[in-house]
């Protein structure tokens, strides 16, 4: 019996190597049916070949065992999907999948690869991950069937391969109160909420495109009327997201706040720079109040303070966490832009 086992080993070790490659959920599930398959049949030819005359029938059931359970091993990803909230198709569709929320350790993105801990960001118009400017409690949502969603998806794929349009973490009622938990719908020019109707369409290679939004609320619960591509995080807070910006360095999105940076510098520190001097030039000319300006200030420093403590290369932060830095500066000039439109003054 060893004699077979041990053969049926060297069978389904030749012959799975390619199987435990398979990175998507989906992926992953096929290729261990495949790998346990073709290990039992593998495993119980050579089981029956090195056997007695009198003894193939034998062999070729105890080595079609062990060809079964060392091929289902064999196939086993090191990041399995019993411990995955996901993963990202090719087109940066989010998949939910059905794991327990105390199991969930990490996703799949778009490339295959694992990656530790629940998605906090999104992809941006050429692929690339950006990095949301929000802590990971808020970055996504569990539905009403226990699956978690990235905040910043549009919608999603459930387990069973249906499509979730327009899914979002929660809405602002009319009174500018943000209601938590899943929902679908969308806002009119008015800032009011419509269910149950997506805003968005799917493009000629019938991937999902979410429509630009009428308008937005903010952090105190205003509506914030005209054009404006971003999503709210499970906490209600808008992310404001944007094509990257050409010539203005890195991977930032500056959307309609692009005039602002106009004659800004191009590196990072020379941008931080460059909000500081405005913060204190709209302090001195009363356009922004002390309590602002302040604010402002603090976030500033809590941005330079996170930068200096990231791994750098060469003088660089990654790719991920510089998109993540350009972010939340685009967010804080944002900011600015619309205290200074409150306060009714020209900058």
């Amino acid at each position: 019996m060893r004699k077979h086992l041990i053969v049926a080993g060297f069978a389904a070790a030749t012959l799975i190597p390619s199987f435990a490659a398979a990175q998507t959920c989906e992926q992953q599930r096929n290729q261990r049916t495949m790998g346990t398959v073709a290990g039992a049949g593998i495993g119980a030819l050579l089981g029956g070949a090195v056997a007695g005359k009198d003894d193939r029938t034998k062999g070729a059931v105890i080595g079609g065992l062990g060809g079964a359970l060392l091929g289902n091993q064999l196939s086993k990803s090191k990041a399995d999907c019993a411990h995955a909230y996901g993963y990202y198709d090719a087109n940066g569709a989010w998949h939910a999948n059905d794991v327990r929320r105390a199991d969930a350790r990490g996703y799949f993105d778009r490339s295959g690869d694992w990656v530790e801990g629940a998605p906090n960001g999104h992809y941006d118009s050429q692929g690339r991950w950006v990095t949301a400017s929000t802590n990971a409690q808020a970055a996504g949502y569990y539905d009403r069937n226990g699956r978690w969603v990235p905040a910043s998806a549009s919608g999603y794929y459930d387990t069973s391969g249906q499509w979730v349009a327009g899914a979002a973490p929660g809405y602002y009622d009319s009174r500018g109160r943000w209601v938590a938990g899943p929902a679908t719908g969308r806002y009119d020019a008015n800032g009011r909420w419509i269910p149950g109707q997506a805003a968005g369409r799917r493009d000629a290679n019938g991937v999902w495109v979410a429509d630009a939004q009428p308008g937005y609320y903010d952090a105190n619960g205003r509506w914030r009327a005209g054009p404006a591509q971003g999503y709210y995080d499970a906490r209600g807070r808008w992310i404001a997201t944007a094509p990257a910006a050409a010539g203005y360095g890195s991977n930032a999105s500056y959307g309609d706040t692009r005039d602002e940076w106009r004659n800004a510098p191009t590196d990072f520190r020379g941008r931080m720079a460059w909000i500081e001097q405005r913060i204190q030039r709209d302090a001195s000319r009363d356009v922004l109040s002390p309590r602002e300006a302040n604010r402002a200030t603090r976030t500033l420093q809590a941005i330079r303070y996170d930068e200096s403590r990231m791994p750098h290369r060469r003088g660089q932060v990654s790719p991920q966490n510089q998109a993540s830095l350009d972010a939340r500066l685009d967010a804080l000039s944002d900011s600015l832009r619309r205290q200074r439109q409150d306060n009714r003054s020209q900058y």
